[in-house]
């Protein structure tokens, strides 16, 4: 005891002047709390789930929905506070921590693409391994003038339409024969005139689907493929929008939300392209595209299960196109003007179970064709006009884990209108001779006929379909069917009705291999209603019945590394009962009864974003052919390109640059040739005669495009500057035959020359 109590003593004495002497030492000052809101730099997005770290993990605090922060505890003075997460670039900041005020940070990160847009080439279910690309890198595809939705005409399968346009030929069938579908409302083009933009604006779509063959039964009424664009709902995290313009056209984009259950989003597109264009053309011919579009979406969420859309969308398109004979020849000119108007509503429900049932209702109108031709002193017109009213409901139900069912109704009516005067062969056909582009100009020497056609139809289409996994879901059918009917009522003179009930029955397959390697088919039945025009009594044949269509597909899906897919398909089509000209002095002016057929193969390999660079390689081997008649020899189809190639890639560089390359090597599209003309002493004019049916073919396509962009980024916008640069090396591409007035002398139509796109795109 003695012993404890003289170290205590001892201890004191020891350690009392320590304590003495640490009384008058200052304690460490708290600061006020650290506040602070962290947003993307650039568009002002809240960041939620961000990790702040103050200094090396003196303190830790993460970021709520809205984006802000409150770390209390930290001493005054200087601190570094580091910003992580998973989306972001990583973000350090000094900042001054005091005791009389709480400090407040307005942080500022790089955020990664916050919206993907997917470009996917899907055959056979719906659920196959994506082809997914971000908005972001989709842009910055040289020749593309940094429109996402101009990316499918890089897929395989789809022919290069002249002068690079719109036309969407999938497969080896006519570009009319694919059918374009926004939030599952049909519309009759996705491009306008010479495909230089797109109709809807990208920046409001979240998603494109090439459907080349095979597709499901959701979707029918076309020999050839489809193409799906969904919209995104506007976005709810405050005011944003961009406004771009360069030589093609002036683009803007406003949205945001009302409250917290209301948003809207508006966009528009006016053309500038008429004023620049001039200048790259030669003095033989005149091109002069006008184009506006505009979309308007209204989004409400009515319920955490509900969904409602209202969505206001339309484009316009004026084209007028010269042609001068420097040997004599008559003056030809073509002024078109096509439009179309949608307005839809869409109703989604998610029920509990895993259940969705969405209903469309659609109304509009278009002018899909509108057409006045003058040829020397003659002037002859074409105008197609409908109405258009469509219903689309689709549920989902998933019966068990390997079992899910769905089923639907697929309406589209129209009240369609033809004003035309014209030769008594209308309008130019696939398999009619011409010496411009393959088409035929209308003939002064013959008699001129007019007709004013009205006709009613109505299309209605249930669906349903099983998606069925076996054998631990390595294996996966789809048994479909569809039941098509259609009913064509004419009116006016035509005084005329057909109704036909048309079974479609479908089959899907996909066997998973292995982690990396997909198997699968499809085969079925398809129909397609022959063109309203095509009724007329005058120029058509009011008896025409649908055609129709066998698709095959086989393909297979190959994962080589996380980054780097592969995706082979063969396929072959059957085409029957299909329009063509009538041949025989007492046969109406169109009749049905021809035949085609198209077999080939398509690739796809695709690398996503890696170490700074994306691209992909896309070729496709195919042949295209028709008999318009029985005992005719076969012909190729006039979109018949036997090799297209794409190889296209962009790497990112410091500093914000990024730059792009794309190449595209197409077999020339046939045509038919002269062969010799005479004289005739009656019309005072050359009268060619032509060789069999593209016999002939014009020389290979070839064509280097370049981009480069500088984004800079500021707090609360960005601002891009890009050079989107086609046909690098002016290469001189035909795209048509001109003849001279005896037809003894004969030049290739060339393509647009080198043609460079410089522009600016501000975001907020």
């Amino acid at each position: 005891m003695r012993a404890a109590a003289r170290h205590l003593v001892l201890f004191a004495c020891v350690a009392a002047p320590a304590l003495a002497r640490a009384q008058w030492l200052p304690l460490p000052d708290l600061a006020q709390p650290l506040i602070g809101e962290v947003r993307g730099r650039g568009d002002r997005v809240p960041q939620a789930g961000i990790d702040v770290i103050v200094d090396e993990g003196a303190a830790h605090a993460r970021t709520d929905a809205a984006g802000h922060f409150v770390i209390e505890g930290l001493t005054s003075g200087p601190h570094v506070v580091h910003f992580r997460g998973q989306d972001i670039t990583a973000y350090d900041e000094r900042v001054a921590l005091r005791v009389n005020l709480p400090t407040v940070m307005d942080v500022f990160v790089e955020v990664k693409p916050r919206y993907v847009s997917r470009v996917k080439g899907r055959t056979v279910l719906s659920d196959p391994v994506e082809q997914t690309i971000s908005s972001e890198e989709i842009r910055h595809i040289a020749g593309t003038q940094g429109d996402v939705l101009k990316a499918v005409q890089n897929l395989p399968g789809l022919a290069r339409p002249p002068f690079n346009g719109g036309l969407i030929a999938v497969w080896g069938s006519a570009p009319g024969d694919t059918r374009v579908y926004v939030d599952g409302v049909n519309i009759p083009t996705l491009y306008h005139f010479g495909g230089v933009r797109s109709t809807i604006n990208p920046s409001l779509v979240t998603s494109l689907t090439l459907l080349p063959g095979g597709y499901d039964v959701d979707h029918g009424r076309g020999l050839g493929g489809v193409v799906e664009l969904e919209t995104r709902a506007p976005r709810t995290d405050g005011l944003h929008g961009y406004a771009q313009l360069d030589l093609a056209d002036v683009s803007g984009l406003l949205e945001g939300n009302i409250g917290k259950v209301f948003s809207f989003g508006a966009a528009f597109r006016v053309s500038v392209l008429e004023f620049f264009l001039p200048f790259f053309l030669n003095e033989r011919t005149r091109f002069e595209p006008k184009y506006w579009d505009y979309q308007l979406k209204l989004h409400f969420k009515v319920s955490s299960r509900d969904d409602l859309d209202l969505f206001f969308l339309g484009s316009d398109d004026e084209l007028a196109v010269g042609l001068v004979d420097t040997n004599g020849g008559p003056f030809h000119e073509f002024d078109q003007h096509t439009y179309f108007h949608r307005g839809l509503v869409r109703w989604q429900h998610r029920f509990e179970g895993g259940a969705t049932l969405s209903v469309t209702p659609s109304v509009g109108y278009d002018v899909p064709y509108g057409l006045d031709t003058t040829v020397g002193n003659g002037m002859y017109e074409h105008t197609d006009g409908q109405i258009g009213w469509s219903l689309r409901a689709v549920y989902q139900q998933p019966i068990s884990r390997l079992v899910r069912f769905s089923a639907g109704l697929d309406y589209e009516g129209t009240r369609y209108t033809l004003d035309a005067r014209q030769n008594r062969s209308g309008l130019y056909r696939e398999g009619d001779t011409g010496d411009f582009l393959g088409y035929t100009a209308p003939n002064t020497r013959e008699a001129v006929l007019s007709d004013h056609t009205t006709i009613i139809t109505n299309h209605t289409a249930p669906f349903v379909a099983l998606t069925i996994a076996l054998f631990h879901q390595r294996l996966m059918v789809m048994p479909q069917f569809r039941l098509e009917t259609m009913t064509f009522v004419g009116t006016r003179a035509e005084n005329f009705k057909s109704a036909f009930v048309l079974p479609e029955p479908r089959l899907a397959a996909r066997v998973r291999v292995s982690s990396r390697v997909v198997l699968q088919g499809s085969v079925g039945v398809y129909h397609q209603a022959p063109l309203g025009a095509d009724f007329s009594r005058v120029f058509g044949n009011p008896n025409l019945a649908p055609e129709y269509a066998v698709h095959y597909v086989v393909g297979a899906e190959i994962k080589v590394t996380g980054t780097l897919h592969v995706e082979v398909q063969g396929f072959y089509k059957d085409l029957r009962n299909l329009v063509v000209r009538g041949v025989g002095d007492f046969d109406p002016p169109l009749e049905g009864g021809g035949v085609g057929r198209v077999y080939g193969g398509e690739l796809l390999a695709r690398q996503e974003l890696w170490k700074n660079f994306f691209g992909w390689i896309s070729y496709t081997l195919m042949r295209s052919e028709r008999q318009d008649h029985p005992g005719d020899p076969w012909r190729p189809f006039q979109y018949d390109q036997t090799h297209i190639l794409t190889l296209l890639g962009s790497y990112k560089l410091p500093y914000g640059f990024q730059v792009g390359l794309r190449f595209r090597y197409v077999t020339g599209n046939p045509y038919t040739p002269v062969s010799r003309a005479y004289y005739d002493v009656n019309s005072y004019a050359y009268v060619p005669i032509y060789g069999a049916p593209y016999s002939a073919r014009l020389p290979s396509f070839n064509q280097l495009d370049l981009r480069v962009d500088k984004t800079f980024s500021f707090d609360l916008w960005k601002l891009t500057l890009y050079l989107d640069v086609q046909n690098v090396y002016d290469s001189t591409s035909a795209e048509g035959i001109i003849y001279s007035f005896d037809y003894k002398k004969a030049d290739y139509l060339n393509g647009l020359p080198f043609l460079p796109v410089v522009g600016a795109r501000g975001e907020f």
